[in-house]
């Protein structure tokens, strides 16, 4: 793939976005292992987003033989009520024990300056996330839809765009070439799943997670900082000052965390599978990226070549 392509399959996808729903697939569970050997390296800006828009397929991934890593690109400074430093090690160590939870094999922290990424270099982000997708010769990559309608937070803009020019020049031979020379080959990224993260989004895959919505509970339980993955035990304690408590919060502050998850913000992931028939849903715009016109060169060559 050359630049120009570049170009060209960035226009194609930015049309493709507006696929009527009509043309919407259901991505149920598959049985056994069928993905084993392959990996996915979900990018996203802020600790609390591959919980929130994610996990679900994250951990479906993983089950059905996925390696999976993640990559968090802004350092979240700004992500809580505490001063700049505490925010960042919070952040830091719930986004660890989110990723540990949900059975990721690593995490890469970026490091950027939270909401001040639109004024570093994409560039930068998109050399390293190559340097990523390379070195763990990624076949699919789950991140944020760099032409979705409606995104204002910065951060996720540059996220967005840095790891869509990634995906498509991370299997172009001449592009860092040092990283040739350090071992680390090109390598083409298959597939991309891109969150649908705001209202009137584009989508055109449906995920089923109901296996895995209490994998995705638990992931945004660990988001306290930002996230409000502590707001059962706080709405706990709060009722408990005024003498009252909420049967559906149980006795102890961890079951008070899951089930005000489970009963207030899972309501999306619930109507997005009622659409469907399905209990519990993710959504993303999915985007197949092998070489269609190559396929079908070499199914062509195998029906109709004949011996000289």
């Amino acid at each position: 793939m050359n630049r120009n392509s570049i170009v060209t399959n960035v226009a194609a996808h930015a049309a493709a976005a507006q696929l009527a729903a009509s043309e919407i697939v259901v991505e149920r569970p598959q049985s056994g292992r069928p993905h084993t050997g392959k990996v996915f390296v979900a990018v996203h800006a802020h600790s609390y987003e591959v919980p929130y828009y994610a996990a679900g397929l994250c951990a479906k991934l993983i089950d059905e033989g996925y390696a999976g890593y993640v990559v968090r690109t802004s350092n979240d400074q700004m992500g809580g009520d505490r001063t700049l430093g505490e925010n960042v090690l919070n952040t830091e160590q719930e986004h660890l024990k989110m990723a540990s939870g949900l059975g990721f094999k690593d995490v890469f922290d970026l490091s950027y300056r939270h909401l001040r990424m639109n004024g570093i270099s994409s560039t930068d982000i998109r050399g390293r996330l190559i340097l990523i997708f390379r070195a763990l010769k990624a076949d699919t990559v789950i991140a944020f839809n760099p032409w979705a309608p409606g995104e204002d937070d910065p951060d996720r803009r540059v996220t967005a765009r840095a790891a869509e020019e990634a995906v498509s020049m991370s299997g172009i031979a001449d592009e860092y070439p040092e990283y040739l020379e350090a071992g680390v080959l090109p390598h083409r990224v298959s597939q991309t799943y891109y969150f649908h993260a705001r209202p009137g989004q584009p989508f055109n895959r449906v995920v089923d997670i109901t296996a895995q919505v209490d994998k995705k509970i638990d992931a945004i339980v660990e988001c306290k900082t930002q996230g409000r993955g502590n707001a059962g035990s706080l709405l706990r304690a709060r009722l408990a000052k005024q003498g009252r408590r909420l049967p559906l919060l149980g006795a102890d502050d961890r079951t008070a965390d899951r089930e005000y998850v489970r009963q207030f913000l899972l309501e999306e992931s619930r109507q997005y599978g009622a659409a469907n028939n399905l209990s519990y849903a993710e959504r993303f715009y999915y985007i197949d990226r092998r070489e269609q016109a190559s396929s079908n060169v070499e199914a062509y060559i195998e029906k109709n070549s004949v011996a000289i």
